[in-house]
C-alpha cells in the first residue's frame, strides 16, 4: 500500500514537470516571437526615417527662399519669383482649374482674358502711332472710334462712312467694272488704239479724281495735309497720273502724196464705182483679190500675174473657203489701169507679220462688239469682232469672249460673203438675205476703213501709244497697291488699350493664354480640345501628384525663354513651353518628411514599450517555472528515493 501512494505521487510529479517544460518552451517561443516583432518594428522606423516628400521652392519678395508641399495648386498659383510650370495629362492637354477655362471661355482676346486676371490695360503706342501713319499728323480730325450716323440710321466708325469709296467695290476703289475696261485698253495693241479707247481711259481717271475730291464730306479737298501718310500717298499717286499725252496721229503722218491711202483709193476706184454705182457687185472681189498675199515680185512686166498665182483661205468661222486667181487679178479693171503694182505695196503692208507671231500686225477698225453667240454666220462674217469662245459660260458673248479680226481676216470674211450672200444658209438672224444696196453700205464702210487705216503712220506712233499705254498701267499698279496699303493698313489698326506688360502676372498669363489654344492676340481656338479641367478634390493633393509625376500619368512643362521663340506658338514671343522631367526640374526637390518620421518615431515607442512589458512579464513566469520545477525536481528525487528504499527492505525480508 506504501508503495502504490508513493508511485502515485512520483507519476502526478512527472506529469507536473513535463506540464511546466511545456509551459516553459511556450513561454520561449513567444519571446521569440516578441523578439521578431521588435525587429519589424525597427525595420518600420527605419524606413519611416528615410520617408521623402516632393516640395517646391520658390522666392518671396524680399529674395527669401520658402518651400512647400508640391501640389497642382502649388504649380497654378501664380508668384511674382516663381518659375512657371504647367501640368499635361497623357493627350497633351494642359490640365488647368475651372476658374482658368472659365476665364478663356469667357475673353474674346488676349486682352479680357489677362484682364480677367487682374492685369490692367494701358494706352497702346502702336495706336497712335498707326493712325499717324493712315492719316498724317492731322489723324484726329479724319479717325475716331466713336460711331456716327451715316446719314441712314445705322452708326458706322467715322472712317468707315467718310472712306468707304476708297475701300468698297466703287470708282474710289479702283476695283469696278470701269478698271476692268481700263486694263484691257491698255493691253490692246498699239496698232489697234484708238484715240476714242484714250478718251475713255482719261474720263475715267477724272471720274475718279472728281470722287475723291468731291465726297468725304469735303475733308479730302485740301489732301496735301496727308502727305507722306498711307491714305495721302494712295490719293496724291491717284489724283496725279502721268501727265505724258496720247499722241496725235496727225503730228505722226507721212506727208509725201503716194501714199498707200491714196494709192489704196485710186487703184481700186474703178471697180467700187462699179459695185457701187453700176450694181456690179463682183467687181469688188477684184479689190479684195488684190488685198490677199499680193506682192510686187508676182506681178510680170505686162502687169499680169503668173497663171498659178492665188491660194485658199479658211474664213474666221473655220466652215467655209475662198480660193484667189489669177483671173481676179488679170482681168480686173484694176489691172486694166495699170494699178496692180499700187495695190500689191497695199497688199504687202496689209498681210505683213513684222513680229513674227503668226498674225498680221494691221488690225481692223474697232467699231464696237455687234454680235453675239447667237448671230447668224452671215452677220459674223461681216463683223469686225470674231468670236473667241464664252469665257463665263453665260451664253452671252461680250468683250471677254470676242476680239477684233485682222484686216486680212475682214477681207477674206468679206469675200466669202460677197460669193455666198445669195445662198439659204447666208441668211440674217431675221430670215432674209442681205440685199444689193445693204451690201453697198458695208462696201462703202469697209472703203472707208481701208482709206483712213492705210493713212500712214510714222513708226515712232505706235511706239508712243505702248508708251503712253505703260506708263498709264504703271501709275495704275501703284495706284492699287498704294490703296492695296492703306486698306490694310486700315483693317489692322492696333487696339486703343493694350494689357501692361509691366504687369507681373501679364508674361504668366499670356503664357497660360497660348497653352489653353491662343492663336494670338485677338483669336483663339474656342474647341477646347488643349485644355482638361483637374478635379478639384486633387488640386491640393501632394500624395497624388506625386504618384501621377512618378508613373507617367501627367507629365511637366515650363515656360522658358528662347531667342528664336516658338515654333508651336509663333505668337507667343520669347517664350515656348517645353516638356521637362520633374526630376530636372530645379525648383522641384526631395526632402524629409518630418510629420511622417514624428509620427513613426511616436509609434515605434509606444509599440516597443509594449512589447518590453511584455517580455518582461514572460519572464517572470519563466522565471516562476523554474522555481516550480526546480521545487517538484527536488520532491521527484526524495520521492523517488523513498521508493526506492523501500523497495529494498521489501527485498531483505523476503530473502
Amino acid at each position: 500500500m506504501g508503495m502504490s501512494a508513493g508511485q502515485a505521487r512520483l507519476l502526478s510529479i512527472t506529469s507536473r514537470l513535463t506540464d511546466n517544460e511545456l509551459r516553459s518552451q511556450m513561454l520561449t517561443n513567444t519571446k521569440l516571437r516578441l523578439a521578431d516583432k521588435s525587429s519589424e518594428l525597427s525595420d518600420k522606423y527605419m524606413e519611416a526615417l528615410n520617408s521623402q516628400q516632393l516640395v517646391f521652392s520658390n522666392y518671396n519678395p524680399n529674395g527669401d527662399k520658402t518651400s512647400e508641399l508640391l501640389t497642382a495648386g502649388t504649380i497654378f498659383t501664380f508668384s511674382e519669383l516663381k518659375n512657371q510650370y504647367s501640368l499635361v495629362n497623357s493627350s497633351g492637354q494642359v490640365l488647368v482649374r475651372a476658374s482658368d477655362i472659365k476665364n478663356y471661355m469667357n475673353s474674346a482676346n488676349m486682352t479680357e482674358f489677362l484682364e480677367s486676371y487682374g492685369v490692367p490695360k494701358v494706352e497702346n503706342p502702336e495706336y497712335t502711332k498707326a493712325l499717324q501713319n493712315i492719316y498724317g499728323a492731322n489723324y484726329e480730325n479724319l479717325y475716331s472710334d466713336v460711331l456716327v450716323d451715316d446719314g441712314t440710321g445705322n452708326m458706322r466708325d467715322q472712317w468707315d462712312v467718310y472712306f468707304s469709296q476708297l475701300t468698297e467695290d466703287d470708282i474710289g476703289s479702283l476695283d469696278d467694272a470701269d478698271t476692268d475696261d481700263i486694263i484691257d485698253i491698255l493691253n490692246k495693241d498699239p496698232m489697234a488704239m484708238t484715240e476714242d479707247d484714250a478718251n475713255k481711259v482719261l474720263d475715267t481717271v477724272k471720274n475718279w479724281e472728281n470722287s475723291v475730291v468731291s465726297d468725304n464730306n469735303g475733308l479730302l479737298e485740301d489732301y496735301q495735309t496727308l502727305k507722306g501718310s498711307s491714305l495721302g500717298n494712295y490719293i496724291d499717286k491717284l489724283l496725279n497720273p502721268p501727265s505724258i499725252p496720247f499722241p496725235n496721229i496727225e503730228d505722226y503722218m507721212v506727208t509725201e502724196g503716194s501714199d498707200l491711202s491714196n494709192k489704196f483709193s485710186i487703184a481700186s476706184e474703178s471697180c467700187y464705182i462699179n459695185a457701187i454705182q453700176g450694181d456690179i457687185l463682183g467687181c469688188y472681189i477684184h479689190v479684195l483679190a488684190h488685198l490677199l498675199d499680193l506682192k510686187s515680185s508676182d506681178i510680170m512686166e505686162n502687169g499680169d500675174v503668173g497663171a498659178d498665182w492665188g491660194q485658199e483661205y479658211t474664213t474666221t468661222l473655220g466652215n467655209g473657203t475662198i480660193k484667189t486667181s489669177y483671173h481676179e487679178i488679170n482681168g480686173s479693171a484694176i489691172n486694166a489701169d495699170d494699178r496692180s503694182d499700187d495695190m500689191a505695196e497695199v497688199s504687202e503692208y496689209v498681210c505683213a507679220d513684222k513680229d513674227g507671231d503668226g498674225k498680221e500686225d494691221l488690225m481692223a477698225p474697232d467699231s464696237g462688239l455687234d454680235i453675239t453667240e447667237k448671230s447668224a454666220d452671215v452677220e459674223k462674217l461681216l463683223s469686225n469682232y470674231k468670236i473667241v469662245n464664252d469665257n463665263n459660260g453665260d451664253g452671252v458673248v461680250d468683250v471677254n469672249d470676242a476680239e477684233l479680226k485682222t484686216f486680212k481676216e475682214k477681207i477674206i470674211d468679206l469675200y466669202y460673203v460677197m460669193q455666198h450672200f445669195n445662198d439659204p444658209e447666208m441668211q440674217k438672224s431675221d430670215g432674209t438675205n442681205y440685199t444689193y444696196d445693204e451690201l453697198k453700205v458695208y462696201l462703202e464702210n469697209f472703203q472707208t476703213d481701208m482709206e483712213g487705216t492705210l493713212n500712214k503712220v510714222k513708226d515712232e506712233y505706235y511706239q508712243d501709244i505702248a508708251n503712253w499705254q505703260e506708263s498709264m498701267k504703271q501709275w495704275l499698279e501703284q495706284v492699287q497697291s498704294l490703296k492695296s496699303n492703306y486698306v490694310n493698313d486700315v483693317k489692322n489698326i492696333p487696339v486703343k488699350e493694350i494689357p501692361d506688360e509691366n504687369d507681373s502676372k501679364y508674361l504668366w498669363y499670356k503664357n497660360l493664354w497660348y497653352r489653353m489654344g491662343g492663336i494670338d492676340e485677338s483669336s483663339k481656338d474656342p474647341s477646347g480640345r488643349n485644355y482638361k479641367e483637374l478635379d478639384e478634390n486633387l488640386i491640393n493633393n501632394a500624395e497624388w501628384l506625386e504618384f501621377a509625376l512618378e508613373h507617367g500619368i501627367v507629365t511637366l512643362e515650363q515656360a522658358q525663354f528662347e531667342e528664336n521663340g516658338s515654333t508651336k506658338y509663333p505668337n507667343m514671343g520669347m517664350y515656348d513651353w517645353v516638356s521637362i522631367i520633374y526630376t530636372n526640374a530645379s525648383d522641384i526637390t526631395s526632402q524629409d518628411d518630418e510629420a511622417a518620421i514624428a509620427l513613426a518615431e511616436v509609434k515605434y515607442k509606444k509599440d516597443l514599450q509594449e512589447l518590453q512589458n511584455e517580455d518582461k512579464k514572460l519572464d517572470q513566469d519563466l522565471k516562476k517555472l523554474d522555481t516550480e520545477h526546480s521545487a517538484l525536481q527536488t520532491e521527484y528525487e526524495s520521492v523517488k528515493n523513498v521508493i526506492e528504499k523501500n523497495v529494498e527492505r521489501s527485498f531483505k525480508a523476503f530473502s
